[in-house]
């Protein structure tokens, strides 16, 4: 079995079990730019592309039961299931949840991929194409565009404030400031 491939089936599974939250393009493209930092920065791919498709692979479970500000210990206990099936070396294991228990700044990053899969995820929010899967998502499970508005607003402050790399920054920077002057637009 190849663990990149069933993480990535476990996430999609997940998204599709649930409330299809994060859309599984999100995790997608979380994990191109994951993958895309941990060549630059020389970190281990393989850790970086499993963290990033296990990081909210507990969201929608969250999502449903009412328990959303818990969904990195449901997604980190999903994880450590999940991992017990593959035979990796503990500090792995142990670097895959790190990833996972720090991509929202709440535990320190253990190595240079959390910082990288904590990076990452903030382009679901802070990438043109990200946004616009969120708003195809929001229009396919009935979300108002001004209930999109609303959280997209949220969600593009709090993962601004969560960039840590510099290599990130500046890209970042440049997003930030063009879906500002978007929502500025459209303001509804």
């Amino acid at each position: 079995m190849d663990i990149i491939e069933e993480s990535g089936k476990l996430a999609k599974e997940m998204s599709e079990k649930y409330a299809k939250t994060p859309p599984f393009e999100h995790t997608e493209l979380i994990v191109k730019k994951g993958q895309e930092l941990a060549k630059i920065l020389n970190a281990d791919i393989k850790i970086v592309t499993i963290s990033c498709y296990l990081i909210d692979v507990g969201l929608s479970k969250a999502l449903q039961e009412g328990k959303i500000k818990e969904h990195i210990r449901i997604s980190s206990e999903i994880a450590k299931e999940f991992l017990k099936r593959f035979n990796l070396p503990a500090e792995d294991k142990e670097k895959i949840i790190n990833c996972i228990e720090a991509h929202h700044g709440g535990v320190k990053h253990s190595c240079i991929e959390s910082e990288i899969v904590k990076n990452a995820d903030n382009f679901r929010f802070l990438d043109p194409a990200g946004l616009l899967i969120s708003l195809y998502h929001a229009q396919e499970t009935g979300r108002s565009l001004s209930e999109w508005i609303k959280v997209a607003r949220e969600k593009i402050e709090e993962k601004y404030k969560l960039v840590t790399l510099d290599i990130c920054k500046k890209e970042t920077e440049e997003n930030y400031k063009i879906i500002k002057k978007f929502f500025n637009i459209i303001d509804i």
